[in-house]
């Protein structure tokens, strides 16, 4: 018979359990951001590049590609491919807001 001292400990353990798992999500999305910082950076010089040898920011070959790699690549890892494909168009579309920005 569980006493209602059990069942506040297994709510004790349970909270604490997804405490747990929470800071970990918090740890991977910063991870996450810091990333995505770093590929700002480098979209950053792939725009100055390109402005430099006027070139468009847009190129269609190259981004299909990536496409096809990165949903290629989350179905290998168990992620949805029409996920990734919104995420990644997401970040194509800023990847080229920044670009078109750089000097």
């Amino acid at each position: 018979m569980m006493t209602m001292t059990d069942d506040v400990l297994n709510t004790e353990s349970s909270n604490s359990e997804l405490q747990a798992l929470r800071h970990q999500i918090d740890g991977l999305d910063e991870q996450l951001l810091r990333v995505l910082s770093q590929r700002a950076q480098l979209v950053d010089e792939v725009g100055r590049y390109k402005k430099a040898r006027g070139l468009e920011p847009l190129d269609m070959v190259r981004w299909q590609q990536v496409l096809n790699a990165k949903k290629s690549r989350a179905a290998e890892l168990g992620l949805c491919p029409e996920f990734i494909d919104a995420l990644y168009n997401l970040i194509h579309e800023y990847s080229l807001h920044l670009e078109s920005k750089s000097e």
